[in-house]
């Protein structure tokens, strides 16, 4: 039940209900005052001229005896008409007589709210009211279920026309009850409206929730399906999808490089235990003790080779945010590593030729020179013949700066091109020769250009050769200038 009270359904239907209900409410209300007003406009226009059938009555019954006269006023004849009932209109006793509801009556009262001339049915209660309008002024007023319209006259008359309002009361209960029929039907359908929009329109989150359960139990392959509404949730579903495709295949690389790099660990550590066993069998002579520590120290150096590229390449995989960025550039970078690579070089019988060009970018000058290291020496040292020709190019064109390393060797085979920067992997040994190299060289590299923004590309030359292009981002001329 917590759980229920605490889903986003039921408070947007809460809030719902909430909202439509006051909106029905001040709909009702609204309705019912304004019909009200109109019937008590209704009645006031029915006491005007229930008064004006008064006045002409009174008018009539005084000119028949005489009136009006020298010195007439209307609380002469009112006195007049107090004094000589039987002078008073008969047709107007027929309109002031009776209680039942609806009924009209009148009082003319001085200003001390003794009654001067009255129908019969005048209420009990019926008084002067305190403050009375100014003379020849008009005073409607609502009291104890009757409406009344008070007028004073010159001489003090207070003249009082009332009606009761039973039968319009009545009227009014039976629409007030069925504004509450008409509302309450609306607020049941806009409820019942309301809860299925509300669980239509968050069926998605449901079905988000599903999917993402089932993948944290295990199930990398499952995907949210878009509603292809383009709506708030499907965009964000398209997000998910593709946040749950990048850590399915961060895990599936992360997967692969620990089999990887227990594959690659596995073999020097057999080659170190199975040595120092068949050492230990029995007493040696110095030479092939000797020959054995040889051999454990080229492994020894081979796992210290392979912990140290693992630990580069997991700096790379941390991102962007692991780089130490400054202004270099990197034809200053290639000529130092060209000078240090050149006496592999001049061992294999390979020409490094430069063609550099100020090439000025945002950068880690150390990566970038474990970028330039791997891909000249990557060169060099799988080139398969003496006099071959290593080229080291660099500039910056349409606004990227351009690092090429092109040579005339053998090539990569056209099944390998494609697997060139995979972490371990190993081209035939045409290319390889026997090097002994982990197979994390050019993973390194693609990394480190991926982690400054750039890529980098390998393609096999026109006849003979192969060429690794890197494109990084150019420094800014204003970052240029400000620095």
């Amino acid at each position: 039940m917590r759980t229920f009270f605490h889903s986003i359904r039921w408070r947007v239907q809460a809030w719902h209900g909430a909202i439509l209900l006051t909106v029905i409410l001040g709909f009702c209300l609204t309705s019912h005052r304004l019909a009200w007003n109109n019937q008590l406009r209704s009645v006031d226009r029915s006491l005007a001229q229930t008064e004006r059938t008064l006045i002409r009555g009174l008018m009539q019954a005084a000119e028949a005896h005489g009136e009006p006269g020298p010195g007439f006023s209307p609380r002469r004849l009112a006195d007049k008409l107090r004094s000589n009932p039987e002078v008073f209109p008969s047709a107007l006793g027929a309109i002031f007589q009776g209680r039942e509801p609806g009924f009209a009556y009148f009082s003319l009262r001085d200003a001390d709210n003794r009654p001067l001339l009255q129908s019969p049915n005048v209420p009990e209660d019926v008084a002067v009211p305190l403050h009375t309008p100014p003379e020849f002024a008009e005073e409607a007023r609502t009291v104890s279920g009757r409406r009344e319209i008070v007028h004073r006259t010159p001489d003090g008359l207070v003249s009082i026309i009332g009606m009761d309002l039973g039968p319009e009361r009545r009227e009014m209960r039976r629409f007030a009850w069925s504004l509450v029929a008409l509302g309450g039907g609306v607020w049941l359908v806009g409820l019942l409206g309301g809860w299925w929009l509300a669980g239509r329109a968050i069926q998605p989150v449901a079905d988000i929730s599903r999917t993402a359960s089932r993948i944290a139990e295990g199930n990398l392959e499952e995907r949210i399906v878009p509603d292809g509404t383009n709506s708030e949730l499907d965009q964000l579903s398209r997000v998910l999808n593709a946040t749950f495709d990048r850590l399915h295949a961060a895990l599936e690389r992360q997967k692969q490089f620990t089999a990887d790099a227990s594959h690659e660990l596995r073999t020097p550590v057999t080659i170190l235990l199975s040595e120092t066993q068949r050492i230990l069998k029995r007493d040696r002579t110095p030479e092939e003790y000797r020959a054995v520590i040889q051999t454990c120290q080229a492994t020894a150096q081979r796992m210290r080779q392979l912990t140290e590229a693992l630990l580069l390449l997991a700096r790379q995989d941390r991102g962007a945010g692991e780089l130490r960025r400054e202004p270099c550039d990197l034809a200053a970078i290639l000529r130092t590593t060209a000078a240090q690579l050149q006496p592999l070089a001049d061992a294999r019988g390979i020409q490094l030729r430069l063609e550099l060009e100020t090439a000025l970018c945002m950068g880690d000058p150390t990566a970038l020179s474990i970028l330039t290291t791997n891909l000249v020496g990557n060169a060099v040292e799988h080139h398969d013949r003496a006099g071959g020709v290593v080229v080291v190019g660099c500039g910056v064109h349409e606004g990227q700066v351009r690092l090429a390393v092109s040579d005339d060797g053998p090539g990569i085979p056209a099944a390998d091109l494609p697997h060139v920067f995979d972490r371990f992997y190993r081209v035939d040994s045409a290319r390889s020769g026997g090097s002994g190299h982990v197979g994390l060289g050019l993973a390194i590299a693609k990394a480190i250009a991926t982690n400054h923004g750039g890529d980098i590309v390998a393609e096999n030359l026109p006849g003979r050769g192969c060429r690794f292009s890197v494109q990084l981002p150019a420094r800014s001329p204003s970052a240029r200038a400000s620095s």
